[in-house]
């Protein structure tokens, strides 16, 4: 079903070496990173010994700090980093920030790393408690985290408030797309997730929401991918078909959308799916025919009651 692309757990990603001499943000960084190393430069932790200078780290650099995860945030658009560890008694305090170029991707970056059962916390536009160690939100463009380590380290509570300091001094609006809102709650055993790249592991999949639904052997995903536009849209049916083998036409699915068909993916699981103008919608996985029609269906419905764009 819907996988994290990295383990919730602050220890379930490959962590960091010692970082490389720092790069101080200078004019030349994009104006983002550059808001976010004032945001640094102005907090620190309750308790810390100094506020330490910001590193800040471009695209091509940013596998210096966290070799290992840098392919995740470079395929939601990463525009960089800006790091800065605060010595807090014996132990450390670590803030990241992530600058994503738009909401919908720091969202989509909090979406997987946020892990099924971390608690959630009021930080910025979302925000979770991760292993009781460290705070994951997002505001804006920016993706956060906020991580105490070491011997002694600071209760949870400390790093919940430097996080919302942090989330304070970070500007610009968390709005995300109103299609974004279109998959059903009800049935829906995790929250959905943004994925930008590589949809249902499809390299010509891109910019869709997905969600897991069901339980036990009626287990399903249900995936909304929206393309540039509609001649787009078609194309990438036509791909999915193929890919589906997707000759037949569901009964269940008479009437929705502009285009329907059944097929069968991976594990001879049904792929279920429908086009509506530039959007595709698939329902993958063991849901029967009519819990499918259900999902498809309200999706739809809801698209068009909240953006107009599907009829």
């Amino acid at each position: 079903m819907v996988a994290s692309l990295c383990a919730a757990a602050v220890t379930g990603c490959t962590r960091r070496p010692a970082p490389s001499p720092p790069s101080v943000a200078t004019p030349s960084a994009p104006a983002g990173l550059q808001a976010a190393a004032r945001v640094l430069e102005q907090a620190a932790p309750a308790s810390a010994a100094g506020k330490p200078a910001p590193r800040t780290y471009l695209p091509d650099t940013m596998y210096e700090a966290i070799d290992g995860e840098a392919d995740l945030f470079l395929s939601y658009d990463a525009q960089g980093l800006v790091t800065a560890r605060y010595p807090v008694g014996s132990a450390t305090v670590e803030a990241e920030i992530f600058d994503q170029g738009a909401p919908i991707n720091a969202f989509g970056v909090f979406s997987q790393l946020r892990g099924s059962d971390s608690p959630p916390v009021e930080v910025g536009a979302q925000g979770v408690i991760i292993a009781n160690e460290a705070v994951f939100f997002w505001k804006s463009r920016y993706f956060v985290r906020v991580t105490a380590t070491g011997a002694g380290r600071p209760p949870i509570a400390t790093v919940v408030d430097f996080a919302r300091d942090l989330a304070g001094g970070l500007t610009g609006s968390s709005q995300l797309p109103a299609w974004t809102a279109a998959l059903p709650a009800q049935g829906r055993t995790a929250a959905p997730q943004y994925v930008a790249r590589n949809v249902l592991g499809h390299g010509f999949l891109a910019n869709a929401m997905l969600a897991d639904y069901g339980a036990g052997e009626s287990r399903c995903t249900l995936a909304l991918v929206r393309a540039g536009d509609e001649a787009a849209a078609r194309k990438l049916w036509e791909r999915l078909k193929e890919t589906y083998d997707g000759r037949a036409e569901e009964a269940a699915l008479a009437g929705l959308g502009d285009e329907r068909f059944l097929g069968l993916g991976r594990e001879e699981r049904p792929v279920r799916a429908v086009r509506a103008g530039r959007y595709l919608a698939l329902v993958v996985g063991k849901c029967d025919a009519a819990q499918a029609r259900r999902l498809l269906k309200t999706t739809l419905d809801r698209l068009s009651a909240d953006s107009g764009e599907v009829g």
